[in-house]
């Protein structure tokens, strides 16, 4: 199998994408496929009859997360028929010819607030969000979110960065000391944040929590002052990338998938992290669970089967479905539908085709639990 791969050229040499990619050869290698790199400065400059051969699967693991470019180009990919898995991407305007695998935002955001709220600082700011990123508007949506149950006030508690991080900062020095801690948009932020902060005689972290979501966790743990952070797992989100695509080739019908790799919180430095062997906040705060592959799962198999089903079916097959549930025979359900029991049997083997089943009892077997 080949997955096809398009980078969108402004997100070419981010390390984010750099991870990934890594990741995401590690695992094409692994599994014995093939990567083709679509080189392109724009999606409309591809040649998609030839890119894709006759009736081969439309797929396309695409990489970028602009909010302005990103939606024009997923437009162009839908209107050539091609299925997009986007990495790391999550917009509200996404058609239902997109997958996603991303990182899950807003449970790094509800951990890092329960972090500090837990240790009493809970006058807290969102610093340096870009606009423009897909993933920086998720954190900034759950923290509007989170102002509003507390009554504050978006407007004031959130920094925009606007293309200059001085910018943002000069905007934030003259309300810091309202608050005594800050979650950045990435940890690059955080470092710059520390660094200006100390420029103006605000210590962190005896003045001011600081902590990060998003970024690199090397860059967090190396710093003159450590970052707590939640940091994405670039690794696994290319991983789960390979196993998403791989699933959909294989899968005969168009089903849309959304795949959130864990947050993970570390607590280092920027918070007063003093490690004690009688208090372990980063197992507390982020339990680890086992690198189990989600689709291996018998179960999780079964469901997406009876998705597929589902996705593919009229009127009709639905009746056809209402009755063979509940064991009503061929003529009383052509009866009912006013259809003929040859286009039962028709249907009743189409589904099985789908849900790779051999016979009626098995397809009623895999329903039951679910329809019935």
């Amino acid at each position: 199998m080949t997955i096809k791969i398009y980078i969108h050229p402004e997100f070419k040499d981010t390390f984010w994408t750099q991870l990934s990619l890594k990741a995401t050869n590690a695992e094409i290698t692994r599994k014995r496929y093939t990567a083709e790199y679509l080189d392109a400065e724009s999606v409309t400059d591809i040649d998609f009859d030839k890119v894709y051969e006759g009736d081969e699967k439309r797929l396309l693991l695409y990489i970028g997360h602009s909010v302005g470019g990103t939606p024009e180009d997923l437009k162009v990919l839908a209107d050539h028929g091609v299925h997009v898995i986007l990495l790391n991407y999550e917009s509200s305007v996404l058609s239902g010819s997109c997958s996603k695998v991303l990182l899950n935002y807003r449970d790094g955001m509800q951990k890092t607030i329960s972090y500090l709220t837990a240790n009493r600082h809970d006058r807290i700011a969102l610093f340096g969000i870009n606009p423009n990123s897909s993933t920086d508007m998720l954190k900034d949506s759950y923290f509007v979110e989170y102002l509003r149950e507390r009554g504050g006030n978006p407007t004031r508690d959130i920094y925009y960065n606007y293309g200059s991080i001085s910018g943002c900062f000069a905007r934030f020095a003259e309300n810091c000391h309202d608050y005594n801690a800050v979650i950045c948009s990435n940890d690059v932020v955080a470092l710059a944040l520390i660094q200006n902060l100390k420029e103006i005689g605000v210590r962190v972290p005896e003045d001011m929590y600081v902590t990060a979501c998003g970024g690199s966790s090397m860059l967090s743990s190396v710093a003159s002052t450590t970052i707590t952070s939640v940091f994405a797992d670039q690794y696994e989100l290319g991983r789960q990338a390979v196993l998403t695509y791989a699933y959909l080739y294989k899968n005969p019908c168009d089903v849309a998938l959304s795949v959130k790799v864990e947050a993970k919180l570390t607590v280092r430095a920027s918070t007063n992290y003093d490690p004690d062997p009688g208090r372990d906040l980063v197992t507390t705060l982020s339990k680890q669970v086992p690198n189990v592959d989600f689709y291996d799962d018998p179960v999780i198999q079964k469901i997406f089967s009876v998705e597929a089903l589902l996705l593919n079916s009229d009127d009709l097959d639905r009746g056809i479905l209402d009755g063979i549930l509940v064991g009503e025979t061929y003529p009383s359900i052509a009866e009912r539908l006013f259809t003929s029991e040859n286009v039962i049997s028709y249907r009743i083997k189409r589904m099985c085709k789908i849900t790779g089943t051999a016979k009626k009892s098995e397809l009623v077997a895999l329903l039951a639990p679910y329809l019935k």
